[in-house]
């Protein structure tokens, strides 16, 4: 998780908004190697969990993928990324932070769960949401804007 949260902090909020930073390291459980990692480097480009699947090719398939918040899922710009480690055969994932923005909130790992991989969330949970706090800042506004229409 540490390489993933490196990885992550390569780049700033101002370049991923509205997205937070994600980092992603897929890793070979059996060699406890890196097969492949990824960021997210700026808005409308594949979240980390893409880049790193790619690198990892089929290496993906049994790993465990570390990321430093839950993956998306729904589809906006890029396709959901739960969806994308469900189909390269991913094992297991250990989770930093749980994402509150309501299209993810749970729904990243109960989409994971549904097929049956391992799911881990609040690996280096502090650092995770502490690097992310403008995007988390931002959920939490737009939230609190809506409840006040009502």
């Amino acid at each position: 998780m540490r390489r993933a949260i490196e990885l992550a902090n390569t780049v700033t909020y101002e370049t991923t908004q509205p997205n937070p930073i994600v980092g992603c390291v897929i890793v070979d459980p059996i060699t406890n190697e890196i097969v492949g990692e990824g960021y997210h480097p700026k808005a409308g480009e594949p979240h980390a969990e893409v880049f790193a699947l790619r690198a990892a090719m089929k290496r993906a398939k049994g790993s465990t993928a570390y990321v430093t918040l839950e993956p998306c899922n729904h589809f906006g710009r890029t396709p959901a990324c739960s969806r994308a480690l469900v189909d390269a055969g991913v094992k297991r994932v250990v989770i930093g932070a749980f994402d509150t923005d309501p299209r993810v909130c749970g729904g990243g790992m109960k989409t994971l769960l549904d097929r049956g991989i391992s799911v881990v969330c609040g690996c280096e949970e502090k650092e995770a949401v502490s690097m992310n706090k403008p995007f988390f800042d931002r959920i939490e506004r737009e939230r609190l804007d809506s409840s006040s229409i009502e």
